[in-house]
């Protein structure tokens, strides 16, 4: 798919509509999914825009399973959640881009950039309906096991996505999605928990 006549400031409608039939193809690890997202440069710039949406439910969904701190200025809480989301969104995208170079695949691993964001998208919106699910007492138990469910089909997913896109091979692939995985709780333990600035809700 080439939506490079786009504005970079926008996802289209044919754009958006694209990306869902990919979703579609990559949830049944069909790798026709790859035909269906924009692997430009521009593309994978593009789908950083996904940002904007997620924001609200991601930080509905933090505030779940933390708190602010009472003593702490509701700035520095501010600051340090909207640098949480950043990083969380820019982190592994950054290190998949070095390993690719390393391994003298860059091109493929921007390539895999636009697809891997829808994908976490996606994820992050079914992360937040279980999320609100688990308010509930009586389904919090079932909650939690469809929420580790989730964790597990991401990891699988992502190999997927990343083995198809960049061909590092699934033991790689694998490995970069475990390794997104720690990277990701390691920015919530060490941004926001270790410091005080939130602290988990009993």
């Amino acid at each position: 798919m080439n939506a490079s006549s786009t504005p970079i400031s926008m996802l289209s409608a044919v754009e958006i509509r694209a990306a869902l039939k990919g979703l579609f193809l990559l949830l049944r690890f069909d790798a026709g999914f790859v035909n269906w997202f924009d692997r430009s440069p521009a593309g994978a710039r593009r789908s950083f825009r996904l940002m904007l949406p997620l924001l609200p439910l991601t930080i509905a969904r933090l505030f779940m399973v933390v708190d602010a701190a009472p003593d702490v200025s509701p700035i520095i809480v501010a600051t340090s959640v909207v640098t949480y989301y950043v990083l969380g969104w820019i982190a592994f995208p950054l290190l998949l881009i070095l390993v690719g170079r390393a391994l003298e695949r860059e091109p493929q691993a921007i390539g895999a950039l636009s697809a891997y964001n829808w994908l976490g998208f996606t994820l992050s919106i079914a992360a937040f309906v279980l999320a609100l699910l688990g308010l509930s007492e009586a389904l919090r138990e079932i909650a939690d096991f469809l929420l580790m469910a989730l964790v597990l089909a991401s990891l699988v997913y992502e190999a997927f996505l990343l083995n198809t896109l960049t061909g590092i091979g699934y033991f790689g692939a694998g490995l970069l999605a475990v390794i997104d995985y720690i990277v990701a709780q390691s920015l919530l333990i060490v941004l926001l928990i270790a410091p005080k600035i939130m602290i988990p809700v009993a």
